[in-house]
C-alpha cells in the first residue's frame, strides 16, 4: 500500500472510529458526549498532552483536555498580541458598512478581547464610545495608556458590571475560549434592546484545499510516525461553516449577514518571503485553494458574522 493509499485508509477509519472517554467534556458547541479521534496532532505544552477530538453530532474540532487557568496564564503573555496597534488604516471600514447596512443607530461598543487594539483604534475612529477587555491585567494597563479615551478593564473585572453595549464585538475570539456558550450566552445579556454581535475569525474545520493537505500530513505524521507537535493549544476549537451557524441560532441569535472567504494562513501569503523550496510549495497551495475557494460561497478558513437576539 502505498503512502497516499495509506493515507486515505487511516482517514477513513478515523472518520468511523468513535472513542469513549468517560473524563472527555461535552462538546463546546452542542454539549453532545459522543466523540471520535481526528488526524489533528497531540501538543504536549505545560507538561500536559493535549488532544484534538471530534464531535460525533456536530463535527466541532476540540481539545481534550481544556485548559486551566495555570495554562491560559502560559498561553497568553503580554507579548502574545504584540505591538499594540494605535493608527487607524480602515482595514475595517468593509465591517461597518455592513454595520451601517443593518439600519441601526449604534454609539457604544465592546471589544470583547480587544487584544492590541486593532479593533479599538479603528472604532474609535468611527466615533464609538468604545470599551475593552482582554485576559491580563498588565497588557489592560498598556492600553490603557495607549487609548485614553477608550476604556478597558479585564475580563474577570467586566462580568463584575452590568453595563450594556449597542454593538458587541469578538474579533479571533471565539476559537480560544473555553466555555464559549457560557460566554455567548452572558454577552448576549449586556446587549442593548437593539444591539448586534460582531464575530470574525478562523473556521478551521472548514472545507478548503488546504485543510486537506494539512490534514493529510498531519495524519501521516501522528498515525505513521507517532508525532506529536509542541505548541500551545490557544486554538481550543477548529469549527466550520455549518456548526458555528447552527451555534449561533442556539444562542437565540438571528443572522443578519454571514460571510465565509479564504485567507492564505496559516501558509504564507506572499511568494517574495518564501525564503525556502517548502515555504515555496505551501504558497502554491494555499494560493490555488484561495482561488478555488472564490468560485464556492462555502469554502474558506475565515468568517464574519453578524446577528442580533432573535424575537
Amino acid at each position: 500500500m502505498n503512502v497516499v493509499k495509506e493515507a486515505i485508509y487511516l482517514f477513513t477509519f478515523l472518520r468511523n472510529e468513535t472513542i469513549d472517554m468517560t473524563e472527555t467534556p461535552k462538546c463546546l458547541f452542542c454539549e453532545h458526549t459522543g466523540y471520535k479521534d481526528t488526524p489533528y496532532e497531540d501538543t504536549v505544552f505545560n507538561n500536559k498532552t493535549f488532544k484534538y477530538l471530534q464531535c460525533t453530532n456536530c463535527g466541532l474540532v476540540y481539545v481534550s483536555p481544556l485548559p486551566n487557568n495555570d495554562d491560559l496564564t502560559k498561553m497568553y503573555p503580554v507579548e502574545y498580541q504584540g505591538a499594540l496597534k494605535t493608527t487607524p488604516t480602515g482595514m475595517y471600514d468593509r465591517l461597518f458598512e455592513q454595520i451601517n447596512k443593518t439600519g441601526g443607530t449604534y454609539t457604544t461598543l465592546l471589544d470583547y478581547g480587544c487584544g492590541g487594539g486593532r479593533f479599538v483604534t479603528e472604532a474609535i475612529d468611527k466615533g464609538y464610545k468604545v470599551t475593552g477587555t482582554e485576559y491580563n491585567p498588565d497588557l489592560v494597563n498598556n492600553l490603557q495608556t495607549a487609548f485614553p479615551s477608550a476604556t478597558f478593564i479585564t475580563i474577570d473585572d467586566f462580568f463584575k458590571t452590568d453595563t450594556k453595549y449597542d454593538i458587541i464585538f469578538l474579533n479571533n475570539v471565539l476559537e480560544h475560549l473555553t466555555n464559549p456558550r457560557e460566554i455567548m450566552l452572558l454577552l448576549k445579556e449586556r446587549l442593548t434592546p437593539n444591539g448586534i454581535f460582531m464575530l470574525e475569525g478562523p473556521v478551521e474545520n472548514n472545507f478548503t484545499l488546504t485543510k486537506y493537505v494539512r490534514k493529510s500530513l498531519f495524519l501521516l505524521r501522528k498515525k505513521l510516525f507517532n508525532k506529536k507537535a509542541a505548541h500551545a493549544p490557544t486554538h481550543v476549537l477548529y469549527s466550520n461553516r455549518k456548526n458555528q451557524e447552527e451555534f449561533f441560532k442556539s444562542m437565540g441569535l438571528k443572522t443578519l449577514y454571514y460571510h465565509i472567504y479564504e485567507g492564505h494562513w496559516p501558509f504564507p501569503s506572499n511568494y517574495k518571503d518564501c525564503d525556502t523550496t517548502m515555504k515555496k510549495i505551501m504558497f502554491w497551495i494555499a494560493d490555488t485553494s484561495v482561488r478555488f475557494s472564490q468560485h464556492f460561497a462555502f469554502w474558506g478558513n475565515y468568517f464574519i458574522y453578524i446577528g442580533k437576539k432573535s424575537g
